[in-house]
């Protein structure tokens, strides 16, 4: 299969199960404010292995910054995203080098 993405007006979901190239392969970015999207939810699942990371961007930022967390998520995970700055943008994905096996699906839900 093939990397994909999935939106709607309630969700952005990217599906990787094929190595992602040099800038990696995320989800389309969404910006809670701008959605109302209150609450919105992060979830990751498919039942494969990878290193995800959730960055954001601020207005007038030029490029992403990773969000920092100490957890480790599990096949299943979901929680939820309580930054709510005005114009501030999410996105999740996966970094070159950080598919392991299998198919994740990671993304939002408003």
């Amino acid at each position: 299969m093939a990397n994909s993405k999935s939106n709607s007006d309630r969700h952005a979901y990217a599906t990787i199960d094929t190595a992602p190239g040099a800038d990696g392969y995320w989800c389309d970015s969404v910006s809670p404010a701008k959605k109302n999207a209150t609450p919105m939810w992060f979830s990751y699942g498919g039942g494969g292995v990878a290193t995800v990371t959730l960055q954001f961007q601020r207005p007038g930022d030029t490029g992403w910054t990773d969000y920092t967390t100490d957890e480790t998520l599990e096949d299943g995970a979901m929680f939820i995203m309580e930054a709510w700055g005005a114009g501030v943008k999410w996105r999740a994905g996966v970094k070159s080098g950080g598919l392991t096996s299998g198919t994740n699906k990671i993304g939002f839900d408003w």
